[in-house]
């Protein structure tokens, strides 16, 4: 549809865009404009001077160049160049090796581990959650001892959460005397 076809002017010669109806029936106001409008949709989108410039420059080719555009380049190698070689600082040296040597043990503990399906625990493993239980209900203990104290000496009229702390104490012991 030409929206330029669609632009009215009213009495006084101003351009508006009439009224039309939406689907679910309301009316969409007058929209008065001005000369040379062009509705937001039909506008191109914006592009960059940089955008544009790579556009135009892609086919163009190189600037400044009016010989045939497909050329090769031929690359040139002399003595000097193959006798360099890059040197290496210690530092440097040491890393490249254990680069290397990280990537044989990668390799070797993948092979390994292929054919392991089954986690095995051992003993020294569960030495650490064993002494961390072991603290926690020696830190229970020592907090129901103090309770108790502050009850023996009628600081503290103990509530029903407190005594069933009280009477935990010697579960708590039992625990400790297995580790």
């Amino acid at each position: 549809m030409n929206f330029e076809a669609s632009l009215q002017r009213d009495a006084q010669g101003r351009l508006y865009i009439p009224p039309t109806q939406r689907p679910d029936g309301s009316w969409r106001p007058i929209k008065y404009v001005k000369e040379g409008y062009v509705p937001q949709d039909e506008q191109d989108s914006y592009r960059s001077k940089g955008k544009q410039w790579a556009e135009g420059a892609a086919s163009k080719g190189v600037p400044g160049y009016s010989g045939p555009i497909n050329f090769k380049t031929v690359e040139r190698t002399t003595n000097a160049d193959l006798k360099m070689k890059p040197k290496l600082s210690k530092n440097q040296k040491k890393k490249a090796k254990k680069k290397v040597a990280k990537k044989n043990d990668a390799f070797e503990i993948e092979e390994i581990t292929e054919g392991i399906k089954v986690v095995v625990t051992t003993e020294e493993k569960m030495v650490p959650d064993a002494d961390k239980n072991r603290k926690t209900l020696l830190k229970k203990l020592r907090a129901i001892e103090e309770l108790q104290a502050k009850v023996d000496t009628g600081e503290v009229i103990p509530d029903k959460d407190q005594l069933a702390k009280l009477s935990k104490k010697s579960e708590l012991e039992k625990q400790l005397n297995e580790f």
